[in-house]
């Protein structure tokens, strides 16, 4: 049972920080907080990062399978499942490349974009799944999660190439130590 509620001052930096790690429109700032905070800990008591040590999983919340990471200049951060992935590997490139949100904005597959300044223009023909799917990446920007492991590897590979990166020795999503 969580104790009585308690607010903090921030700035802007550190707010754009916990919007940085949302991993879902459901997920509260506290949630966000939680999980970023208390991750070490886990990691210290043996439970992998993005685990939950056997406790029942929140309905609605982030499915974790296997252990996902994103390598980038070899340089490795930890991701809590697939979509965590992908979204922390867009993030850290358009914090390295200021156009390339715009640029991998102009790509899509199947009628979707694969990152969109709002929700529905990210489903052009099909705007109703902008509710179920859409979920913020940073402030002014939005990402597909309706995504499958096949489809993050082929969108990972566009958004290096976007950078003049090359998916494989620069860039690498992995999930348990394999590339995808």
């Amino acid at each position: 049972m969580r104790g009585p509620e308690r607010t903090i001052a921030i700035d802007l930096d550190v707010h754009r920080a916990i919007e940085r790690a949302r991993l879902g429109l459901g997920e509260s700032q506290n949630d966000i907080l939680r999980r970023l905070l208390l991750l070490g800990r886990k990691r210290r008591s043996g439970v992998a990062p993005g685990g939950d040590g056997g406790a029942p999983r929140r309905a609605g919340g982030p499915r974790g399978r296997g252990l996902w990471a994103v390598e980038i200049a070899g340089r490795r951060i930890p991701a809590a499942n697939l979509k965590a992935a992908w979204r922390v590997l867009l993030r850290e490139l358009a914090a390295s490349q200021p156009r390339f949100l715009d640029e991998l904005a102009a790509e899509s597959g199947r009628g979707r974009r694969f990152v969109a300044r709002s929700p529905a223009a990210l489903y052009p023909r099909s705007p109703h799944l902008a509710l179920r799917h859409a979920e913020p990446l940073i402030e002014g920007w939005f990402v597909d999660g309706n995504v499958s492991a096949d489809q993050v590897a082929r969108r990972a590979r566009i958004a290096a190439r976007l950078c003049g990166l090359h998916y494989g020795s620069d860039v690498r999503i992995l999930d348990n130590l394999r590339e995808l």
